[in-house]
């Protein structure tokens, strides 16, 4: 059977531009992606709006750690008519957002990063609701952005309570007295009636507000010796499974 020449040269066309990819996919395979993003950039020179590519080159620049270059890549992406491959390109784009986050500095931009992350995370779900690593990242960045941001409030509320300690009066020799008495009876394993005391100190001595601090301690300490545990340490070596090429 003859071939029209027409389709002939479309399958030659299509069979040039593949092996690029299919090498490329080789290379990611066996860990060389410098290579392998070699190969897609070849393979873009004859698609320049492929969005299969936008994905692979993407994938490439995150195992590089080049975050930003990915973050364009797979942004573009997320163009992909095909739910299951465009819900892999929000699953990169999380994972990208999650390590920016890490590398950040400032507690601002990791609030903001993994908060973007949480949100393609939830996207690619939406698009492929099997998506059980993304269901499982989604629980990860969630604690890791409620951990910074529990220790942002921290921060915000030390810096206020010194200075509201330097705003306040010196303590009174009474309110010296509970405190010293109050640490006693800590010491002595009574930290319910050292908060007590505390707490009926402060509330008839005006210069005993910055005793707060104490009264929270103990506090702290009830609640341990009551079976309080603290949360266990956060795993987030699984966030790069499935990062694949396609």
């Amino acid at each position: 059977m003859r071939l029209n020449f027409t389709v002939f040269c479309l399958l030659l066309a299509v069979v040039a531009w593949a092996r690029p990819i299919n090498d490329g996919n080789k290379l990611f395979a066996a860990g060389d992606f410098e290579g392998a993003l070699k190969k897609y950039m070849e393979a873009r020179e004859a698609e320049p709006a492929n969005p299969m590519l936008f994905y692979n080159i993407g994938t490439c620049q995150y195992k590089l750690g080049n975050f930003e270059e990915a973050k364009k890549e797979l942004e573009s992406a997320m163009r992909m008519p095909d739910k299951k491959l465009a819900s892999k390109a929000a699953y990169n784009l999380a994972n990208t957002h999650f390590r920016i986050g890490e590398k950040s500095s400032e507690g601002s931009e990791r609030i903001a990063a993994w908060r973007e992350s949480v949100g393609y995370l939830k996207k690619a779900i939406d698009l492929d609701n099997s998506f059980e690593n993304a269901k499982k990242n989604v629980e990860i960045v969630q604690r890791k952005l409620k951990e910074e941001l529990d220790k942002q409030k921290e921060n915000k509320d030390q810096n206020q309570d010194q200075d509201n300690d330097q705003k306040q009066p010196p303590l009174s020799e009474k309110a010296k007295e509970a405190l010293a008495r109050a640490l006693q009876l800590s010491k002595d394993g009574k930290y319910a009636e050292a908060k007590e005391l505390l707490e009926n100190t402060i509330a008839e001595d005006e210069t005993a507000g910055q005793l707060g601090s104490y009264v929270q301690r103990i506090d702290d300490v009830i609640e341990i010796k009551a079976g309080r545990k603290p949360k266990a340490k956060i795993d987030a070596s699984n966030t790069d499974n499935d990062l694949e090429v396609i």
